[in-house]
C-alpha cells in the first residue's frame, strides 16, 4: 500500500494521533518488559531481526516455522550476527552493546556459539509471546483506520458517503 501526499497532508494530526495511540502504549509495554532497558531492547530487538531474517526472505520456498523450535536447525538456518554488527547496526558504542549482549545471554534470551556468534533463544521466544500477541492486537485496529484513511483517493470515498 502506498500512502497518498494529499491524503497525508490532510490528515497528518489524524495519523500522528492514530499513530501515537499504538506506539505510546507499545512503548510504555517495552519499558516494563525490560525494566527500563530501551538499550537491551534495541539490542535483543536486532539480534533476533538479523537472525530470522534470512529465514524468512530465503527464495528457496518457505519451511514450516517450526523447524525453529529445533536448536540444531536454528543454527543452520538463522543468519548470525555478533557485537561489532548489533554495533554498527544501531550505533550504540561497542561496549554497551557487549555489556547488554551478556545480560541477555545471563537472562537466556540470547546465546553465542565458540565463534562469537549470537542467537536468539527458545527461552527468549516464549518469553515474548503473549506479548508480541498483545502488540499485534493493538497494533492491526490502527494500522487498518491509517491504511483506510491515508489510502489513494480516501478522500474521494468520503466525500461520496
Amino acid at each position: 500500500m502506498s500512502i497518498d501526499d494529499r491524503e497525508f497532508t490532510q490528515h497528518y494530526y489524524r495519523a500522528s494521533y492514530l499513530f501515537a495511540r499504538f506506539t505510546v502504549p507499545y512503548m510504555r509495554n517495552i519499558y516494563r518488559e525490560f525494566e527500563g532497558d530501551m538499550v537491551l531492547t534495541l539490542v535483543l530487538g536486532e539480534i533476533a531481526t538479523r537472525n530470522v531474517g534470512q529465514f524468512f526472505e530465503q527464495p528457496a520456498g518457505p519451511l514450516p516455522e517450526t523447524v525453529l523450535n529445533d536448536l540444531a536447525e536454528q543454527r543452520r538456518l538463522l543468519r548470525p550476527c555478533n557485537a561489532n554488527s548489533v554495533s554498527e547496526a544501531t550505533g550504540i558504542p561497542r561496549e554497551t552493546v557487549r555489556r547488554k549482549v551478556n545480560a541477555l545471554i545471563e537472562r537466556g534470551w540470547v546465546a553465542q556459539d565458540e565463534k562469537g556468534h549470537l542467537f536468539v533463544t527458545q527461552k527468549s521466544a516464549e518469553r515474548f509471546e503473549r506479548f508480541m500477541f498483545d502488540t499485534l492486537e493493538s497494533l492491526l485496529p490502527a494500522a487498518q483506520a491509517l491504511a483506510r484513511m491515508l489510502a489513494p483517493g480516501a478522500a474521494a470515498r468520503h466525500d461520496e458517503d
